[in-house]
């Protein structure tokens, strides 16, 4: 009998250490990323109607979806459909456990696209993604109704499952004893570069790159938002960037994360698309500027309220390294010639004066 309790026990603890092994690492633990779907109500969906009058009357119709529950829990969504057409479009969340959220209004194509000519796919019928915390219900709304429309989720805190939760929760109480134990002190930033958490700190061996890296060069910096929810623990600031890195890479179907940089409400500056954060990395973060500018995103929805100033504070440091890193001032302004495209303001070939530093509506239709 003892032999067999022993058995049990040494069964056991190889599972546990199984199960913890991914933890015992100097970097903090960073769960598997989950991507799943759903099909949007069938009432919702153009296809639904029997004639092509019916459906061009439901076209017209603005469609507001019941509210749905997701198969797991999901940190960020997004919506694909078939066609071009671009609604408006707003999305709400339910937190687990918690209630509605406010609606938050949704781009109907993503924020940026790639050049043409890079190999990336320039992106249509899909919006750009929503980041939604902890929740497991969803709802939307458009302006007009779309065929074939999907949601596209994504987690990346490890808490899709119950199972998953059990797991992350073991693993990231065994990986901060033993980031505190074997990670020595030391500096991140270089010279006058600021503070850059580097991909691998967020995940970036998770969502890697498809296809060569471009470079061209940096003539300006296009400072955008993510139109994500700006409540969020720097925890899930980290997670937040896998999570759109994944959408980018996989929903959108471009090459990386379309941002060079992206700056959270606490400050934090992370690298963002791969090849270097020293060298004129093209993204997908402007089309028809990619290769003449950097883009630097913060993480939340600025449009009726301001970022932090740790994170202004955090921006102006990245910039003020960044562009005179390519000899490039950070005032005045300076002629791009626009390589045309889809959300595009101005026809391929035409140059346009930006200033040094603009929004990314300075060049594009965007939210």
């Amino acid at each position: 009998m003892k032999r067999v309790l022993s058995l049990t026990a040494g069964v056991v603890l190889i599972a546990l250490l199984a199960m913890v092994a991914p933890a015992l690492s100097a970097r903090p633990y960073l769960p598997e990323p989950v991507e799943f779907d759903m099909a949007g109500p069938r009432e919702g969906d153009v296809g639904a109607a029997r004639s092509s009058r019916l459906r061009a009357l439901r076209v017209a119709r603005p469609y507001v979806s019941p509210p749905l529950r997701a198969p797991r829990r999901f940190n960020l969504l997004g919506l694909r459909w078939t066609g071009t057409a671009e609604p408006d479009i707003a999305v709400r969340v339910r937190p687990v456990g918690g209630r509605w959220g406010r609606w938050t209004p949704v781009g109907a194509h993503p924020d940026g696209n790639p050049d043409a000519g890079t190999g990336e796919r320039v992106t249509r019928g899909v919006s750009a993604p929503v980041w939604a915390g902890e929740s497991d219900e969803l709802q939307y709304r458009l302006s007009r109704r779309v065929p074939d429309l999907r949601i596209e989720l994504v987690n990346t805190t490890g808490s899709s499952t119950p199972a998953e939760r059990v797991r992350t929760a073991m693993r990231s109480a065994v990986s901060s004893v033993a980031v505190a134990a074997l990670t020595p002190s030391t500096a991140w930033a270089q010279g006058g570069r600021p503070n850059i958490v580097p991909r691998a700190a967020w995940g970036g061996s998770m969502c890697k790159p498809r296809g060569r890296i471009g470079y061209g060069s940096v003539k300006a910096a296009f400072v955008h938002h993510t139109v994500t929810a700006s409540a969020y623990s720097p925890q899930q600031a980290r997670a937040a960037v896998l999570a759109i890195c994944r959408f980018h890479r996989n929903s959108n179907g471009w090459g990386d994360i379309g941002y060079n940089f992206v700056v959270d409400r606490y400050g934090t500056i992370y690298e963002g698309r791969a090849g270097g954060v020293d060298r004129a990395v093209v993204g997908a973060q402007a089309q028809g500027w990619n290769a003449q500018s950097t883009g630097i995103a913060n993480l939340g929805t600025f449009t009726a309220q301001p970022q932090s100033p740790q994170a202004l504070a955090s921006m102006a440091r990245l910039i003020r390294w960044k562009l005179p890193l390519h000899g490039v001032p950070t005032a005045g302004t300076v002629g791009l010639v626009s390589a045309g495209g889809a959300t595009t303001r101005y026809p391929r070939g035409q140059t346009r004066p930006f200033n040094r530093v603009s929004g990314h509506r300075d060049g594009n239709q965007t939210s």
